[in-house]
């Protein structure tokens, strides 16, 4: 045997070795050019994963929420552009953010709709543009995409950065590609909509106010606090962010950091007090300095704010809703498993693994993520303790903010967004405490190759998984509950994908121009694509002669999945039972579109 031979097979050595690869770009390590130079092109390469799949197939389709916070993101740009700053509050959500987003798309594609008016001090309207221009509303909201998509990748790319520091680059690195490639996320981070940015700035902020409590870090505590005051502007459910960082602040001075003295008690009491104070400022300072209506009418504005979010959370839907193969005609969805559920379709099974792991991760003495001096005796080293902690306060905000979601009768599966990057992250932790178990099981020169593959893999089968639902990526479900097929018999499916294909069916015709066409989603989904006469197939009132009249002078009816789901409208369903669909639109082997010529 060769010397030094005995000494690499030893424990000691091996337990070593497994620190310098895991920790191998800690940042508790001295900065040197080469880790630097690493540590760059692994984040440039995260943002790069991050960002192409959401910049694809920007104008492919749209959702029908987008329709609305384009026309409110137009309004929202008018009022700036004249001073009506009262006009800024466009929805109680109350979406500023967002609607930040959507007049970017204005400015680059179409900025004098600030001068255009329609009526008295009225704002030009969506369908008066799609007239002059048959693909202007497309290209504005494809250009407020983009801006939305650049959000997400600066608000990911942030996160990660925190996370690092929290976990190590390993751990970091896989838990932000999973949710770089998570479909669900994907999803609504493409759109210009609420939840996905929502989710996203939660996040950040609680990464950011975990990495303060550990370092003290000013720029930490105060990125926490931008990050919840957008995360407030987004939407009102971004609230939840006050008790759970009340929470987590608590929980620092009167557990991590025990001071059993009169005077250590009372500073605990008084740090306590005074940090959710100066957080809760900062982030309320920028949600009055972005949103000019509450320069004019705070008072207001908030009272409308609070009001709206209890009547939606108690009024349900407009309209049924069908979950778990049950039509619920009040629209209220009173199911407490509904978010469990919802994820569970939504998600992959790679995170389902790496989720398992998470118990065992949590009772262990010892983490493998990050570089620990202490000695290796019974007792866990604090940093240990930290790394577990912050673990434990992603799950406590995934399962927090779902249980908090759970209260509403309002319920769709974007609502649990926020809960789903946490869940994303603490999967890679797992998978990388996991590899590293199967590699202790082989020849220590095969180890770091065979960890390596495995994380890769685990990538990127997520990665596949998720590129088979492209473009749309909300046609995504979970493979080990069935897939798309299994998932309509327990999911409302369907938010406006494959009504582009329709729309382009019909438009293949001659003199498409003069087709007449009733269609579900007819606004923004259908109308966006279509050069017909569209006219919208309602479902908020009972049919009368008059909708009948205008439906069968239609030349053709366009109905969507959840129609037949929630048998809706249940007449004119019935009337089309006797018609055969001229041509269907079916993704992951699902129906999704039907078009039947009327006449």
């Amino acid at each position: 045997m060769k010397p030094g031979k005995e000494l690499m097979t030893t424990p000691n050595y091996q337990q070593c070795r497994w620190k310098t690869l895991f920790m191998k770009y800690s940042h508790n390590r001295p900065m040197t050019s080469v880790r630097l130079f690493l540590e760059i092109a692994v984040t440039c390469g995260l943002l790069l994963a991050i960002g192409a799949p959401r910049l694809l197939a920007l104008d492919q389709f749209v959702t029908t929420d987008e329709r609305l916070w384009l026309e409110r993101s137009g309004r929202f740009y008018y009022a700036l552009a004249h001073r009506d700053f009262a006009a800024t509050f466009q929805r109680s959500h109350p979406g500023v953010t967002v609607m930040w987003a959507g007049l970017t798309g204005y400015m680059r594609v179409y900025p004098e709709y600030r001068e255009s008016r329609e009526g008295q001090n009225r704002p030009i309207g969506l369908n008066t543009l799609k007239r002059r221009e048959f693909d202007l509303p497309l290209r504005i909201l494809a250009a407020g995409r983009r801006t939305m998509v650049l959000l997400h990748v600066l608000v990911l790319g942030l996160s990660f950065l925190f996370a690092r520091r929290l976990f190590g680059m390993l751990p970091a690195l896989v838990g932000f590609l999973l949710i770089a490639f998570d479909p669900f996320h994907i999803a609504l981070s493409k759109v210009l909509h609420l939840d996905g940015l929502l989710a996203n700035l939660m996040l950040l902020s609680l990464l950011a106010f975990l990495v303060y409590l550990e370092e003290r870090k000013r720029n930490a505590f105060v990125i926490s606090a931008v990050a919840a005051g957008l995360a407030w502007l987004t939407k009102s459910t971004g609230l939840f962010l006050i008790p759970l960082i009340t929470l987590l602040a608590l929980f620092d001075q009167l557990v991590l950091k025990r001071d059993e003295s009169k005077a250590g008690r009372r500073r605990s009491i008084l740090h306590y007090a005074s940090v959710p104070a100066v957080w809760g400022g900062i982030a309320a300072l920028i949600f009055f300095l972005l949103w000019p209506a509450m320069w004019v009418d705070p008072v207001g504005s908030l009272g409308r704010i609070f009001t709206d979010a209890i009547g939606y959370a108690q009024g349900g839907h407009e309209s049924a809703v069908f979950f778990n193969g049950k039509i619920h005609p009040n629209g209220q969805i009173p199911d407490l498993n509904f978010y469990l559920i919802s994820f569970l379709w939504r998600t992959t099974p790679v995170t389902i693994l790496g989720l398992l792991a998470v118990p065992v991760l949590l009772i262990r003495k010892r983490f493998v993520f990050r570089q620990d001096n202490s000695n290796s005796g019974e007792n866990i080293p604090p940093s240990v303790v930290r790394q577990r902690w912050a673990v434990a306060a992603l799950l406590l905000f995934a399962l927090g903010f779902s249980a908090f979601m759970t209260l509403g009768l309002k319920k769709f599966d974007r609502y649990g967004m926020p809960s789903i990057a946490p869940l994303d992250l603490v999967t890679g932790i797992g998978l990388v405490w996991l590899a590293r178990d199967v590699g202790q099981l082989f020849r220590e020169k095969w180890r770091t190759t065979l960890i390596g593959a495995i994380l890769l893999g685990l990538v990127a089968t997520q990665a596949a998984l998720t590129w088979k639902a492209y473009p749309y990526f909300f046609n995504y479900y979970n493979p080990l509950l069935g897939g798309s097929e299994r998932a309509a018999e327990v999911m409302q499916i369907g938010w406006g994908e494959g009504l582009d294909q329709a729309a382009r069916y019909i438009n293949d015709k001659p003199n498409s121009e003069e087709i007449r066409v009733m269609a579900w989603y007819a606004g923004g989904p259908f109308s966006y694509f279509s050069k017909s006469r569209v006219s919208a197939l309602d479902v908020d009132h009972p049919w009368s002669t008059a909708d009948w009249d205008e439906f069968n002078k239609s030349d053709y009816a366009v109905v969507y999945i959840h129609q037949w789901q929630r048998d809706l409208p249940a007449e004119v369903l019935d009337h089309l039972k006797s018609l055969t669909p001229e041509y269907s639109v079916w993704i992951d082997g699902l129906e999704y579109v039907r078009v039947y010529k009327i006449q």
